[in-house]
Order: structure tokens, then C-alpha cells, then sequence
């Protein structure tokens, strides 16, 4: 935790209102409240539920994801979109820290009473996509909560084929739009793998991505990302 003395040397500016943060982190309480919660969800999706005293949603109970868990921040609205979309396409890359700061402190506090996952995975992206946006939002967010949480990088995980922006795409169409995409290189046989995305949306990237992981040998996969899409 930032201490007194470490807020008066670094002072912190808001990314939301530019006024000084009173520490050294640069978003001041007041925006940091104000960030949307995920609120009620799915125990297992992560997806908002109305119903407060419904545990998972339907689709989870129909068809139960290959992943364990989803560990999102916050719910992908109004301001959190603004930044995801600004740290993404405009190499904000302080707006990332930020908010991958912010979730490794939730992780932190989610992680309490059991183990941290036994390595992270960046949710890879192809060469082609790379070169085009410039650097790879998941993997900076990785490697900022590997430092935060002691957590090591498992970098055996490819995405060998090119494929369609998933944001244009429907659920039934970004699940065929994902097969035959990622590739393990490396055995992960018994171990807890904790997957990093900035955005879940449908769970169709999750998903894939997690039944690659386990076929590799994965006994858990954790989804942790910085917001999850409201049906």
C-alpha cells in the first residue's frame, strides 16, 4: 500500500479529472468510487445477474463453461469503456497501469482465503493484429499483475491463425470464428492457470482459450479481466 510519505514525493493526477489524486496512484478516490461495479453476478461467468438470489446464470447452468471462474473489476460501461477503448486504440498505456493496478488489488483480496493461480496467460494475439495496433493490451496487463501478485508468466501460448475482430461478430458466429486459433506449446499438466483479457464479452475467447489450456493438462483456468460485458 502507498504510504503518506510516498503520495507527497510522487503526487498522483487524476486520469478522469486531472485533479491532483492526493497519492501517488493517478485517479483520485472520488473517480475510483465512481467507476461502474459489476454488482450481482454469476458465480462462474461473471455476468450481471437482476435475480440477487440467483448463484449463476442460465447459460452456465445449461452448458457450464471450460473455465472455472471469471474475476472481473468492474461492468463495461460508460466510464471504464472510455478508458479500455483509449489505454486499446490510442496507447494510453498509463490508463492500463492504472486499471491493472486496480484489479490486482481485487485479485488480492478475491485470493485471500486460497491460493493464486500457478501462472498467468496473456490472451495472445496474432502477429498481423500486433504490428497493426502496436502492442499487445493483455500482455501489458499480465505482466503488471505478474509483478503485483508474484505470479509467474507462462509464455507457451500462441494464437497461430488470423481471425476476424470479434467485436462485429455474434456469439454463435465468434465461437466458429475461434476454432483451431490458439496453440499450446508447453505442457501444463496439474496446474492452476489464471488467463488475462482486458474485456469479457460473450466468453467465446475464454472458452477457447480454456479448452486449449486444460486439453495441455490445466486442472483450473481462471479468467481474470478488467470488465464484463452486461447482457
Amino acid at each position: 500500500m502507498v504510504n503518506r510519505f510516498e503520495a507527497l514525493l510522487l503526487p498522483g493526477c487524476c486520469i478522469l479529472c486531472g485533479a491532483a489524486s492526493g497519492r501517488a496512484q493517478d485517479l483520485c478516490p472520488a473517480c475510483e468510487r465512481a467507476l461502474p461495479s459489476l454488482g450481482h453476478h454469476c458465480q462462474q461467468c461473471a455476468l450481471p445477474l437482476v435475480d440477487i438470489n440467483q448463484q449463476h446464470c442460465g447459460q452456465c447452468l445449461q452448458k457450464p463453461p471450460d473455465f472455472q471462474t471469471v474475476i472481473a473489476a468492474w461492468r463495461y460501461q460508460s466510464t471504464i469503456t472510455r478508458l479500455i477503448a483509449q489505454f486499446k486504440y490510442q496507447r494510453k498505456h498509463h490508463y492500463g497501469q492504472v486499471l491493472g493496478e486496480l484489479l490486482g488489488r481485487q485479485l488480492l483480496e478475491r485470493y485471500r482465503q486460497q491460493p493464486l493461480p500457478d501462472v498467468i496467460v496473456a490472451t495472445p494475439m496474432h502477429w498481423l493484429r500486433r504490428c497493426w495496433r502496436g502492442f499487445n493490451h493483455s500482455e501489458q496487463l499480465a505482466c503488471q499483475l505478474a509483478a503485483q501478485l508474484k505470479v509467474p508468466v507462462f509464455a507457451g501460448v500462441r494464437r497461430v491463425r488470423y481471425s476476424k475482430a470479434q467485436q462485429s461478430l455474434s456469439a454463435a458466429e465468434r465461437q466458429r470464428n475461434l476454432r483451431g486459433v490458439f496453440q499450446v506449446k508447453q505442457p501444463l499438466t496439474g496446474l492452476s492457470v489464471a488467463v488475462v483479457d482486458d474485456v469479457v464479452t460473450t466468453g467465446a475467447t475464454a472458452s477457447e482459450l480454456s479448452r486449449c489450456l486444460h486439453k495441455a493438462g490445466a486442472e483450473q483456468v481462471h479468467i481474470w479481466c478488467l470488465a464484463r460485458t452486461p447482457k
